[in-house]
Order: structure tokens, then C-alpha cells, then sequence
């Protein structure tokens, strides 16, 4: 069936990756047995899960955390739904918002989650009307009225543009599967240009960066259009939602270790010893996650290379609630640019629409320095960081969260991103079906982006599952 004709249907409803059988005893008598294990309870997973309990099948899901949601998390504190992870609800996020609406979970604007226009570069505050003057831009001349925030998209909207955003694997566009940097340097882009688009990248860095990959999500991105949202009450509500009806299904703190397939069977071991089997099983683990388990079974070649190779984009966040609503008036312009330690800072609204709480968002090279740091370090860095850039608020925030995607056990990144050569070499792989194992998450559906590609995943991986049994 075609990926479309099967979205279509569905809308309207220690790593060892050895090679071998399964021993004996995971096929004993008082295993836990059910006909589809789903590895993950974010929202590929408990998508999945909701498909094929109403198709009448028996479920089982196994999440590692003691909490559902994945890379969903809200935290709530001083008044403010602040998210940690997945965040903005696209226009174009049709399923989403359709189930959304089904669980009569309303939609709220993303407030102030909006662009940069006053910029830190090299330590100097700079606004936006002061930069294409300003003595610290040093960008080429042609590239001077563009401000640091929007080099990035200004640059690649330069560049070639898929028919359709799928389109981005076929071999015409191989000679792009070349990493950012080396496609920028070929368009004589200025180092300068380079330095900056680099300090603040949602990837790991212009050099490993596919510029394929670049090309495909700002395809994607044109097609989203504007006007996020999030869940009012927070994002969390949502995983909560799909959550409830699957308590019996449902079992947290399961950290996968291994996992074995025979010609009937899938078996699923657990770190506390306990031990599952399904007739079929759906992984939606992030492949940097997956390659801590032993996958003892016949996947193919190309399979094992994509889970050992796919690399994450780090994102490390520091939240801060401001401890008096009045101390934020003192704050000209709230969301800040930088090249430094304190990356992006967005401010984000209560859902009256107040303005109480700011997030550091670090993404790339940046955050891999802060990631080898303790939590402390890492927070001290970038509260003297917002110290100095936020004078007016020197003394008046409080940390109140301090997140790393690449340091945390079952993601070990915030999402995928391909490197030179991978598009051509992992992409066509990343949700293949190996014998009774298959597969789900944002890195395996390209479709569509972020949340909703989890969210179609774990349908197109439900709709296998239930083809076969």
C-alpha cells in the first residue's frame, strides 16, 4: 500500500546487535504474553497502542520511564505550563489537532515563543535596527541586512527546493547529501555568516549536517505555515489523554534490554527480569536509545547500520520564572539571540496571556560543551550568562529546570538529523520492517515533522501490525 493511501485510512479512524535465535526458556510457561508488544509509551507509542486495542487485539506497552510522554514533558511551575520538550503544534499538524479536538483538549497560542530582534554578539548587545550598521557585523556586504536569527533560512532559501518534501531521498538530489558547510562554502557564503549560523543551528553543526536534510525540513517547514499552538494546560495533557484509556495496558518503569524473534514469536526482556511475549512487536525507542538493547535476531544489514549510526541533535534548556511579574517590565526586549552559552531566550505567557517565565534553549555545539558539565556547572554558566545580558533582572529569577535531551538515558538527543551521506543510506531504512519487528517515532515517518509525524508513525506501524495478524 502507498505510504499516502495508507495515512489517508488511518486519519478518518551496552549495544550488541548480534545475529541468532532465541533460547528456550523466554518461550516458558508464565511469560507474559500478549499479540503486540509496543516498546514506548510516547506518542508513537501510545498511538499505536490506542489503534489496535479498538482493532481487538491484545496490547502490551512497555515504557522505560516512570512517566508516559516520551519527549513530552510539561513542567508546571509559578503559573506556567512550560515545556521541556516536543513544544509547537503546527498548522499543519491535521492529525494532532484532530485528536485534540476529539479529546476536547483546546489549543492556545504559543504567546511570545516568537523571532529574536535584539541579538548578543560577542558579547555586545546589539537591537535590530542597530545591526546592519553595527561595527560587529562583519558579514559580507550582501549578507549585512540580514539579522543573525534569520541567516539560516535566508541562506537556504537560496537554494534548491523540493517538488515535494518526500521527494528529498531520490537520487536527483544525492549530489546534496553533502554536509551544510561544504554546500554554503560552494555559494560563497562568508565565515563570518558560518560562525553565526553555526552558534545557533538546530543540529549539531553546519559541517554535520546533511544539506539535504536542511533542504527537506525547510520544504516541510513552507507547507506547516505559521500559527503554533500548543495544549492549553500544557502538552502533557495530551499524552495524559491517550494515556487513560490504556491503564491496563500500560506498564512504566520497563527498561528493555534485549530483544528475540523466532518464526512466530517476539520476546522482550526487561532489566528487572520480567519477560514479554507478542505474536509482534512495535519499537518506537529513538535509534541513539535503541542501541543500548541486544536486538538477538535476523535484521537486515542496512537496519543495524541506521541504529548505530543515526545521530540526535543535543538540546539543553534552562528554565527561569521570574519572581515578580512587575520585574519583567524591565526587560526592553525579552527574546534574545546570542552566539554564547545562553543561546535563544524565549518568553513564554501563562494561559491569561502574562508574561512570567523565560527559557534558555541551547542547541548544537553549544550544548555538547554544557552536556559534559554537572547539572550545577551547566546552570551556572547560563544564569551568569542571563545575569549579564538581563541586568534588570540580575537577582530576580529563579532556576527552576534544567533539561539535556543527549544526557538523558532513553532518548540520548532531542530528534534525528541526518549526516552527509546518511540521507542516501539511512533514511530509506529507518522504518523498514524486520521479520515480526517494527518500527516507529519521528525518525522513521518524513512525511510530515515533529509531533505529528510521531503521531502518523505510530498508526503506519499499527496498520502493519494488524495487516499481519
Amino acid at each position: 500500500m502507498h505510504r499516502r493511501q495508507i495515512i489517508k485510512g488511518l486519519g478518518a479512524s551496552s549495544l550488541m546487535l548480534g545475529a541468532g535465535g532465541i533460547s528456550a526458556p523466554l518461550w516458558a510457561s508464565g511469560n507474559h504474553r500478549a499479540d503486540v508488544i509496543i516498546i514506548g509509551a510516547g506518542l508513537a507509542g501510545l498511538t499505536s497502542a490506542r489503534y489496535l486495542k479498538a482493532q481487538g487485539l491484545k496490547v502490551l506497552l512497555l515504557e522505560a520511564r516512570k512517566r508516559v510522554g516520551g519527549r513530552i514533558q510539561t513542567i508546571n511551575t509559578h503559573g506556567i505550563h512550560a515545556e521541556v520538550g516536543g513544544l509547537q503544534i503546527g498548522q499543519g499538524y491535521g492529525l494532532m489537532r484532530t485528536f485534540a479536538q476529539q479529546l476536547d483538549l483546546p489549543l492556545v497560542s504559543l504567546g511570545q515563543y516568537a523571532e529574536q530582534n535584539t541579538f548578543v554578539i560577542n558579547g555586545q548587545r546589539i537591537s535590530a535596527d542597530e545591526w546592519p550598521t553595527h561595527p560587529q557585523n562583519t558579514l559580507a556586504a550582501s549578507e549585512k541586512n540580514t539579522l543573525p536569527s534569520r541567516l539560516y533560512y535566508q541562506m537556504l532559501s537560496k537554494g534548491p527546493e523540493y517538488a515535494l518534501p518526500w521527494d528529498w531521498t531520490s537520487e536527483k538530489y544525492a549530489p546534496l547529501d553533502i554536509s551544510l558547510e561544504a554546500y554554503f562554502k560552494q555559494q560563497n557564503i562568508s565565515p563570518e555568516a558560518l560562525r553565526l549560523m553555526d552558534a545557533n543551528i538546530n543540529a549539531l553543526s553546519l559541517k554535520e549536517l546533511s544539506a539535504a536534510d536542511a533542504f527537506y525540513r525547510l520544504s516541510l517547514a513552507r507547507i506547516g505555515g505559521r500559527g503554533a499552538q500548543k495544549i492549553k494546560g500544557g502538552n502533557s495533557r495530551f499524552i495524559q489523554a491517550l494515556a487513560d484509556d490504556l491503564t491496563e495496558e500500560l506498564l512504566t518503569a520497563k527498561i528493555v534490554t534485549s530483544i528475540s524473534q523466532s518464526s512466530d514469536k517476539v520476546a522482550v526482556r526487561c532489566e528487572d527480569g520480567s519477560q514479554y511475549i507478542g505474536k509482534r512487536c512495535i519499537i518506537t525507542s529513538p535509534f541513539s536509545a535503541l542501541k543500548d538493547v541486544d536486538i538477538k535476531a535476523d535484521i537486515s544489514p542496512q537496519k543495524r547500520h541506521a541504529i548505530q549510526h543515526a545521530q540526535y541533535t543535543p538540546v539543553t534548556q534552562v528554565h527561569f520564572a521570574v519572581k515578580n511579574q512587575a520585574d519583567v517590565s524591565m526587560v526592553q526586549a525579552t527574546n534574545l539571540w546570542t552566539d554564547n552559552a545562553l543561546g535563544r531566550v524565549f518568553s513564554q505567557v501563562d494561559d491569561a496571556g502574562e508574561l512570567r517565565y523565560l527559557t534558555s534553549w541551547i542547541n548544537g555545539q553549544q550544548a555538547k560543551v554544557l552536556d559534559r558539565l554537572s547539572t550545577s556547572e551547566a546552570v551556572n554558566i547560563v544564569k551568569k550568562a542571563l545575569d549579564k545580558h538581563y541586568p534588570g533582572l540580575k537577582g530576580k529569577t529563579e532556576v527552576v529546570h534544567h533539561q539535556s535531551w543527549a544526557n538523558e538515558r532513553f532518548s540520548k538527543g532531542a530528534y534525528i538529523q541526518f549526516a552527509p551521506g546518511q540521507v542516501q543510506t539511512l533514511v530509506p531504512h529507518m522504518a523498514s520492517i524486520e521479520g515480526k519487528l517494527h518500527f516507529a517515532g519521528e525518525h522513521t515517518e518524513f512525511m510530515y515533522s515533529g509531533m505529528e509525524s510521531a503521531i502518523v508513525s505510530g498508526q503506519r506501524a499499527a496498520q502493519e501490525v494488524s495487516e499481519r495478524l
